[in-house]
């Protein structure tokens, strides 16, 4: 399956995915934020674009690349509270990770199709296009 991306407020498109990671993050402690440093604001420093923040301290709790995915980067978190050298609690914490993105993306699709079940109810035209395709008043397909 091919990325998703999604406009910003400031113009940008960012990966549907590393959005939802943003907000799974948000759900699981409201202190932390993920961020992401733009090419050309990036200094020699910065090896690592994706940096999780803790917004209390303004410290960076932890650092991913461009190369890791959301899950990867969501089970390095919830492996940082634990203990740094159980394989098994490692494993279940990219299991749950993988998990809660496969919600969070249920969800984004649910509501996706809530709006568009609710524009076809809503609409008084006696026929429309929707999704490439011409429906009469009863939302039969017109050939």
């Amino acid at each position: 399956m091919s990325a998703v991306f999604i406009p910003t407020d400031d113009g940008r498109w960012v990966n549907a995915d590393f959005e939802r990671l943003a907000r799974n993050i948000k759900g699981y402690d409201p202190n932390l934020e993920l961020r992401w440093i733009p090419p050309d604001k990036r200094t020699r420093e910065d090896g690592k674009p994706y940096i999780v923040v803790d917004t209390l301290t303004g410290k960076s709790v932890l650092h991913a690349g461009e190369l890791d995915t959301p899950a990867e980067i969501l089970s390095r978190l919830y492996t940082a509270d634990g203990s740094k050298g159980d394989i098994l609690s490692k494993l279940e914490a990219y299991n749950l990770a993988v998990e809660n993105l496969k919600i969070q993306e249920q969800l984004d699709e649910r509501e996706a199709m809530k709006d568009e079940a609710l524009f076809l109810i809503r609409s008084p035209r006696n026929y429309l296009k929707f999704n490439g395709k011409k429906l009469d008043e009863w939302r039969r397909p017109i050939l």
